[in-house]
Formats: structure tokens, C-alpha cells, sequence
């Protein structure tokens, strides 16, 4: 009995002082990559063999899984999207313009013009566009070629198409997050503040997207990262304190990725809980996810992109203050428990 009291007030001195061990975290980044400005664009191919990568000087890379410029080009407009066809033999490469079609290796196959707008997406085979045309039109191509389009009531700051070309998720600044099909409205949701992001899953059953400006640096509370299911039902929003400017979700919506001005990218659960962030040295203004959430793709305007590992991540900050206090409490019980055997071994020494 002398020597469990004593190891209790031995773990309970440890624990207090921070000898016991706590869970530390490693360091996520798998590789970073410099390139020459601010990273509006990042993608990654399931695997993380391949990332493509898009600059604010209106260059684009193509990197290896050890963040080497495997090959590079500069179309001459700003590339908005990048697309890996899904046997990994091709390359799309999107501009306010036109298409641009590569083999993986970077020898240039093909070219055709689209009309001319603010183009953010392209389905793997390259079949169809979604983007957005005089601003307030979203729009999908196939082909090159016009085939529906939808006006909402503010200037389009992204959308997200789906694989097969038919469902569009718009995020405007009228403040509406929108999904639209074939032409056709769904749903629509007001959240009062500009939406600035969206992704949706490629069975459209879930929306995610964020508010924010980046026309102010000032943080502001009312900027909000949201997830809906297909039918538009409000799963949970969170205050984000500062303009979301990217989002990604995985196929099953088990892990959700923003990033955002506060320089952080932050991995959510399906439930809204605050899993993992990272921060870089600039804001960060893009991410994507791989489709198993262990890999996170990140560029910012410190000019780096990252590719980290989900697990590796730090915890949330609320999670670490539950852990602290956790820690905390730990030496206060070792030290009651101890206290209360020393109290019944006298009362029954009486």
C-alpha cells in the first residue's frame, strides 16, 4: 500500500511538471516547392504522383511526388484549372480563353478557343468546362462549346463541376450559394456575406463553400465556412474570422478542407468538428484533398505550395486546449486518489 501512495505522488509531481509524455506531432510537410508568385490553383492526382500547380504571373507547373518541376509552361493568360485525366496519361490546362491539351510528360497535343470568361474547372476527360461568362453567368461547355448556363445576381467568384459535366456548384458574389443542374436551379441558399469558394462531391450530394472579400486584409467574423447535403439542407457552418478562399472535400464528404486568410489550412469532419490546421508563411489562397484525406495540397502567397500529411497535421487549437486541460488534470486526481487511500487506511486504522 506504502509503495501505490508512492507512485501515485511521484506520477502526480511528473505529470504537473510536464515530465509525463504528451502526444506530439511531426512534421507534416512531405515536400514544399517554390515557385514564382502567388498560387491561385493546386490539384493532385489520387496517389500524390502528380501535382499541377497555377501562378499569378500565368504560369503553370507540373510537379513530381517529391515536389520537383517534372515540366512547365506559360500559356499567356492565368491558368484557373488543372485536370489529370483518370489513366494518368493527359493533361488539361484551362485560361479565361482557352483549353490547352498535354500529354503527363508536357508534349503539347491540342488547343481550342472557348468563349471568353473567368473558366474554373474541367472534368478529367476534358469533355466538359464549367465557369463563368460576362461574371454573373455560370457556364458549362462541352466540347468547347456552349451547352447551358444559368445568371445569378453577382459577379462569379468560382464554381465546381461535376465528373460527368451535368451539376454546377456556384459561388457568387450576390451572397448565394447555388447548385444548379443541366440548366436548371436546385437550390439556393443566402449567406449574407459574398461567397467566395465551392466544392461539390462528385455525386453532388454534398456542397461545401465560404464566405470572405478580398478586397480587405481585416479579418472578419461574419466570414463563414459552410457544408449542405444535395438537397441544400444546412449540415453546420463555422466562424472562420477571416475570407475563406479555398475549399476541397473528399468523395464522402469525411474530411473538408478551407483554406484561408488567417495563413491556415484546416481539416474539418463530416460533423464539423475541428480536426488539423497548418500554417504557412503567406495566406493561403488554395487547397485540395486527396480522395482517402491522408494528403493536403496547399499554395500560398508566401509563393510556396506544400504537400502535407493529414495525420502529421497539428491538432485544431481547440482540440489542444482539451488536451491541456486534460494534462492539467491528470496530477490533481493521481494526487486526490492518493490522498483518499491515505484517508481510508487511517479511518480503518481507528
Amino acid at each position: 500500500m506504502k509503495k501505490l501512495i508512492v507512485i501515485l505522488l511521484i506520477l502526480g509531481m511528473f505529470s504537473s511538471s510536464g515530465i509525463l509524455p504528451t502526444e506530439e506531432n511531426s512534421n507534416p510537410v512531405i515536400w514544399k516547392s517554390k515557385i514564382n508568385s502567388w498560387v491561385p490553383f493546386v490539384t493532385t492526382t489520387s496517389d500524390g504522383s502528380y501535382t499541377g500547380v497555377s501562378s499569378l504571373d500565368g504560369s503553370f507547373y507540373i510537379l513530381d511526388d517529391k515536389g520537383e518541376v517534372l515540366w512547365t509552361d506559360k500559356p499567356g493568360h492565368r491558368v484557373t484549372s488543372i485536370s489529370f485525366s483518370d489513366d494518368l496519361s493527359k493533361v488539361s490546362v484551362v485560361t479565361g480563353e482557352r483549353v490547352y491539351i498535354y500529354t503527363i510528360n508536357g508534349e503539347f497535343l491540342n488547343t481550342y478557343k472557348s468563349v471568353q470568361g473567368g473558366f474554373m474547372d474541367i472534368t478529367p476527360d476534358g469533355t466538359y468546362i464549367g465557369g463563368s461568362s460576362s461574371n454573373i453567368y455560370a457556364m458549362v461547355y462541352k466540347d468547347g462549346r456552349p451547352a447551358w448556363d444559368y445568371k445569378t445576381d453577382g459577379k462569379v467568384n468560382d464554381i465546381s463541376l461535376t465528373p460527368d459535366g451535368q451539376t454546377l456548384g456556384i459561388a457568387s458574389s450576390d451572397n448565394y450559394v447555388y447548385l444548379i443542374r443541366s440548366g436548371l436551379l436546385l437550390w439556393k441558399q443566402d449567406l449574407k456575406a459574398p461567397v467566395i469558394s465551392v466544392e461539390v462531391t462528385p455525386d453532388s450530394s454534398y456542397v461545401v463553400c465560404g464566405t470572405g472579400s478580398f478586397e480587405s486584409d481585416e479579418g472578419s467574423k461574419d466570414f463563414k465556412l459552410y457544408l449542405f447535403d444535395g438537397s441544400g439542407k444546412l449540415m453546420w457552418s463555422k466562424n472562420m474570422g477571416h475570407t475563406v478562399s479555398s475549399v476541397s472535400i473528399t468523395p464522402d464528404a469525411s474530411y473538408i478542407a478551407a483554406g484561408a486568410w488567417d495563413k491556415k489550412a484546416h481539416i474539418f469532419s463530416k460533423s464539423g468538428e475541428p480536426l488539423k490546421q497548418f500554417e504557412a508563411e503567406g495566406n493561403v489562397w488554395s487547397v485540395s484533398i486527396t480522395p482517402n484525406g491522408k494528403s493536403l495540397v496547399v499554395g500560398s502567397t508566401d509563393t510556396y505550395v506544400y504537400f502535407l500529411d493529414v495525420d502529421s497535421m497539428q491538432k485544431h487549437e481547440g482540440m489542444a486546449s482539451s488536451l491541456n486541460l486534460l494534462y492539467l488534470a491528470i496530477p490533481v486526481l493521481l494526487i486526490i486518489a492518493a490522498a483518499a487511500i491515505i484517508y481510508t487506511k487511517k479511518v480503518k486504522k481507528k
